[in-house]
């Protein structure tokens, strides 16, 4: 726990009773009287939405609801039958790696939730009726926020207890509370998720780049690279138990000891100054060594040409690095087994192609998140706006699409790829709550004051 972190949860903090400050004085005596739904005739939580032309909103509700229909379709289709190896998400205080089945399904029953939620707001439009189903898309986003708290797979008792309070306190405050705090505090608590979601998204692609830059950068702390050390170790046992390269001996040299290198008909010898230079090195082999799947687990019709993968090889700031790789018929010992030996790469090459690059791939996630966010906090705004509507609407229709090309991509277009997220000590974890609380509040606030706007008319 370091000062720098403390400062920042305590300036989010003022930050947030400051803004919860603000709503002193901030009248809601007299809302605006709320429309009936078509269909059941309950009443809803917006008012009437001056010039509206319920075709063209019609229309926006059900390409959202096909569109959410195709995306869990074809995110069940992607996570039936893997052809890869799937994303293993290290932590990095622990070296614990878990492969990204539990969140891919999280992801799945999100988009499934999501579909559920529209074919209830058509019947119900959105009230407290529509709560009791709309809660369940807000509940896959926290289960996916505690999931990756716990390093990628649910690894407590509480994680069910924790959602199912969840849903109790959102239902029961839903259904109790007068018009308009009931819609007020489902939007607030909706949004929080979404906040915290894009938090999430990019807290893990900075933390995998970084981690992935760092592997090469001589000029590292030692603390941040023993961090990593259990995991190279595990994937040198993994490595051995594949297959793919021959059982690598792991020690740990001496200050002078030299290791010798082949490189093609030469051999090279690079001196070890310390531990830290032969961790190092062995930080690059796992960048750049994935277990290589068997033969028979190839993926059918898809040629190396036609198939993405992920950039497992080094690739540390112009400098040149060694990495293992399996030789041609040139190196074959008297068994007939293939010898692993080092070659040496430029920045420029890549032994696994170049058409995705890890940690790229997550920004899928952040698009799909960051166009989520986007059309919630227009439609909270400016809730009597057309315009508004029809955009949180039509971000439906790209949004669970991302989220099922993400699992197609984790599950069929990339090679093993590692995915490091970021440290959840309870200070940062705090500041996390406190911007996503933040975001959340702040875009109520707007709403309520462009409310008070004679042009703007009511929150919701």
């Amino acid at each position: 726990m370091g000062l720098r972190d403390i400062l920042r949860a305590a300036a989010t903090l003022a930050a947030l009773v400051t803004l919860g400050f603000s709503f002193v004085g901030v009248k809601m005596n007299d809302p605006p009287e709320q429309s009936r739904s078509p269909l059941t005739g309950f009443p809803t939580w917006h008012g009437t939405i001056p010039n509206e032309d319920k075709e063209v909103n019609y229309a926006f509700v059900l390409a959202a609801l096909l569109f959410t229909v195709g995306a869990s379709y074809l995110s069940h289709r992607a996570t039936k039958s893997p052809s890869r190896s799937l994303t293993g998400f290290v932590t990095l205080s622990t070296g614990n790696e878990e492969s990204s089945v539990q969140v891919n399904e999280l992801i799945q029953y999100y988009i499934d939730a999501t579909t559920i939620s529209v074919v209830g707001y058509i019947f119900f439009d959105v009230g407290k009726i529509w709560a009791v189903v709309g809660v369940l898309h807000n509940l896959l986003e926290v289960a996916l926020l505690l999931t990756f708290l716990q390093g990628g797979r649910v690894t407590k008792v509480s994680f069910g207890l924790y959602l199912f309070v969840y849903v109790c306190l959102v239902i029961l405050f839903s259904v109790y509370l007068d018009w308009p705090k009931d819609a007020i505090f489902f939007r607030w608590q909706g949004l929080c998720s979404d906040f915290g979601l894009v938090i999430m998204f990019v807290r893990i692609f900075i933390s995998t780049k970084k981690q992935l830059e760092a592997f090469g950068n001589r000029d590292l702390h030692d603390e941040e690279l023993a961090r990593a050390q259990s995991v190279v170790e595990r994937l040198a046992q993994e490595q051995e138990r594949s297959g793919s390269i021959d059982a690598l001996a792991i020690h740990h040299p001496k200050a002078g000891d030299r290791i010798a290198h082949t490189a093609g008909p030469s051999s090279a010898t690079v001196a070890v100054n310390s531990p830290l230079d032969y961790l190092q090195s062995g930080l690059k082999k796992f960048v750049a060594l994935p277990p290589t799947p068997p033969q028979s687990h190839q993926p059918k019709d898809r040629s190396p040409e036609s198939t993405p993968r992920s950039q497992h090889q080094a690739h540390f700031d112009g400098e040149t690095v060694h990495v293992l790789v399996g030789d041609d018929s040139a190196n074959v010992d008297a068994n007939d087994c293939t010898r692993p030996v080092v070659r040496t790469l430029s920045k420029d090459k890549s032994i696994w192609g170049v058409e995705w690059y890890n940690p790229n791939q997550l920004l899928i996630l952040i698009a799909a998140s960051v166009f989520h966010l986007v059309g919630n906090v227009l439609v909270t705004i400016w809730p009597r706006s057309m315009y508004a509507l029809a955009a949180f609407q039509f971000s439906y229709g790209v949004v669970f699409p991302l989220y099922a090309y993400y699992l197609y991509v984790d599950n069929h277009a990339l090679r093993q790829t590692k995915v490091y997220l970021p440290q959840f000590t309870k200070v940062k974890t705090f500041t996390v709550i406190c911007l996503t609380f933040i975001g959340a509040t702040l875009t109520i606030r707007l709403a309520l004051y462009f409310s008070t706007r004679p042009a703007s008319g009511s929150v919701f």
